[in-house]
């Protein structure tokens, strides 16, 4: 069987997150799986305290089972956790993450995404990169408004330091660090 291709968008969001071995990746929005597969060759399988290297979270049970069958083999040996849910409901319990990423998950460009960053922010470490990216192929500075809407939101909040605007090829984003200032309850 031929394994499923992975979007250059893709490729380009999980390049520019930079996941490390040994690193904790919380992946929003999975969709099909294709950047689930891209961060597990990247940062390796379960980190020392047996966690899952990856949570991939995603809304839609459809995306879920897909997800689930792409990755099979590091679902059932634990190095990665799918779960079905929406990401401003989040347990923290799941974290601490050295990173997480979106590529277009439309919360982000929908809403002021308070609750989504709430979530955010009790779940990565500080220090944490978060990248929340957009992109349907080759088509530069096509998502400018979302990115606009993107690094006000993270702004509104002391939670996140927006680092970088990233426009490319292939996609385009928003790349910030969690800040050490406290989620609250």
């Amino acid at each position: 069987m031929a394994m499923p291709t992975v979007p250059d968008r893709v490729r380009w969001a999980v390049g520019v997150l930079d996941p490390r071995p040994g690193e904790r990746v919380l992946d929003i929005g999975s969709g099909t799986g294709a950047s689930v597969d891209v961060v597990l060759a990247a940062v390796g399988a379960t980190d020392a305290a047996g966690r899952p290297c990856i949570v991939a979270i995603d809304r839609s049970a459809e995306a879920v089972s897909r997800i689930e069958a792409r990755v099979r083999r590091a679902v059932d040996s634990g190095d990665i956790r799918v779960m079905r849910g929406a990401l401003a409901d989040l347990d923290p319990a799941y974290g601490p993450f050295d990173a997480a990423f979106c590529v277009n998950v439309n919360v982000f460009w929908t809403s002021a995404a308070v609750p989504e960053l709430r979530a955010l922010a009790h779940a990565l470490r500080p220090g944490a990169r978060l990248l929340v990216a957009y992109g349907i192929g080759p088509v530069p500075l096509a998502d400018a408004g979302h990115l606009d809407g993107v690094a006000a939101a993270m702004r509104a909040t002391p939670w996140f330091a927006v680092r970088d605007r990233l426009e490319a090829e292939h996609g385009s984003g928003i790349l910030a660090e969690r800040t050490h200032v406290d989620a609250g309850g």
